[in-house]
């Protein structure tokens, strides 16, 4: 009984002992942005416990605002009190971008963002794409924890069937085609879409909420679901330890305060998760012709090694509940949006998977080199069955930390047809 009481004295003293620490005081000294608006990021605040999770868990909320060329953190110990103080140096970036890629159908992108010109930490775009399917113009701002997006899409597009209840892709930025390979359609018809989207979200720690009211037309060359489908949308969703990309203002070396810290291996493995949940909900009452009802869920699954390679996997399901051809479910969207493909499947419902293994070949100063090989497939309800769209490749990128978008080429095997495509993870395809 002596031997029990002292190794349960041994085991749980250091416990009793260790004393609880509180956050004091947080100092923040910054370049140019108001020091109250990194206070209101970080999320921890005096009086709260502190921990060295949390503490990191704080750094790396700011370190995602991608505003800042460097960020230095300091602790200093009082009694039970830690206060923390916080080094940011900031800019500001204006920066118009513009690309045209010609390949089975040509697109011009134009594009002009902005980071924290007014002090406030903010982030503002605006953007516009044109197509042989049509045009798009964009603007959003994200402030704080508040992002705003408006978008406004005009398309005029034809639409193609094929045996086997696929269908063609189309859309402003797409500038894949099916016409050469596939040949001749067993049936073709026009559609033309207008909409115009609002959207707002709110960020609440890691739990993110949105709304969004969508006013459209759509019409076609034949009889099918002509009209206005006016709808609302709502969701909420969850990211833990998901990183963030570098963002626009890399090209002026701010958004790159953990660049060294990302280079380093980690400790031990790190794991992060996401998912999201929308409903979406139209008729009379939005001024919508037809009663249009869908849901969509989306679950994320990351593990990144100490080596820094990224396993992750994905899952999607989607239900229109017999909403209106022009609400129907694509193929494409349950997919993990790694491969690349000239074709889709339609239907009421469906669901989809996607693995993929992120194994950095390089990692220096001056970016990423990956190799990415990935399999993905989707089930989608049509025709009183599930067809399957599934298709499996691989993407070798370089990504510089100074440039936010991966230079690279991508591979993709149609598992469900047969066919292939090689392209360019930015522009065209062969």
């Amino acid at each position: 009984m002596k031997k029990i009481l002292f190794l349960f004295f041994l085991l749980f003293t250091p416990l009793l002992n260790a004393q609880e620490l509180w956050v004091g005081n947080i100092d923040v000294s910054v370049t140019r942005m108001n020091p109250e608006v990194i206070k209101r990021k970080f999320p921890l605040k005096s009086g709260d416990r502190f921990s060295t999770t949390s503490y990191e868990q704080a750094q790396n909320k700011l370190h995602d605002m991608r505003l800042f060329k460097k960020l230095d953190f300091s602790t200093r110990q009082q009694d039970d009190k830690v206060d923390i103080h916080i080094l940011a140096q900031d800019g500001y970036y204006f920066f118009p971008l513009a690309f045209f890629a010609s390949a089975d159908k040509d697109v011009l992108y134009l594009s002009l963002f902005e980071g924290n010109f007014f002090k406030q930490g903010e982030t503002a775009f605006v953007t516009a794409g044109v197509s042989d399917d049509g045009y798009s113009l964009a603007g959003g701002l994200v402030w704080e924890d508040h992002f705003l997006n408006i978008k406004y899409t005009d398309l005029d597009a034809e639409l193609r069937f094929y045996p086997h209840h696929w269908s063609n892709m189309y859309g402003v930025l797409n500038i894949a085609d099916d016409k050469e390979e596939f040949g001749h359609p067993l049936d073709q018809f026009d559609i033309k879409e207008q909409s115009l989207r609002f959207l707002y979200a709110r960020q609440m720690g890691d739990w993110s909420a949105f709304i969004s009211p969508e006013f459209k037309h759509v019409s076609y060359s034949r009889d099918l679901d002509d009209g206005n489908h006016n709808q609302l949308s709502a969701g909420l969703a969850y990211r833990h330890n998901v990183r963030s990309s570098s963002g626009m203002g890399a090209l002026f070396g701010f958004g790159l305060s953990d660049k060294q810290k990302m280079l380093a291996d980690l400790t031990a493995a790190r794991y992060a998760y996401a998912a999201d949940v929308s409903f979406t909900k139209g008729g009379t009452w939005s001024g919508a012709d037809y009663d249009i009802t869908k849901l969509w869920m989306n679950f994320l699954w990351q593990a990144e090694l100490k080596s820094r390679h990224i396993v992750s996997l994905q899952i999607k399901v989607q239900d229109t509940y017999g909403s209106p051809f022009a609400e129907q479910v694509l193929s494409t969207d349950l997919l993990g949006k790694q491969g690349k493909y000239r074709r889709l499947i339609r239907g009421s419902r469906g669901a989809g998977a996607t693995a993929a293994f992120m194994y950095y070949l390089l990692r220096n100063d001056t970016g990423l080199l990956a190799l990415t090989p990935f399999y993905e497939l989707a089930y989608v309800y049509t025709a009183q069955d599930y067809r399957h769209h599934s298709g499996t490749g691989a993407t070798l990128s370089y990504k510089f930390w100074r440039f936010p978008f991966p230079l690279g080429i991508n591979y993709t095997h149609n598992l469900s047809d047969h066919s292939n495509i090689v392209s360019f993870v930015l522009g065209g395809q062969f």
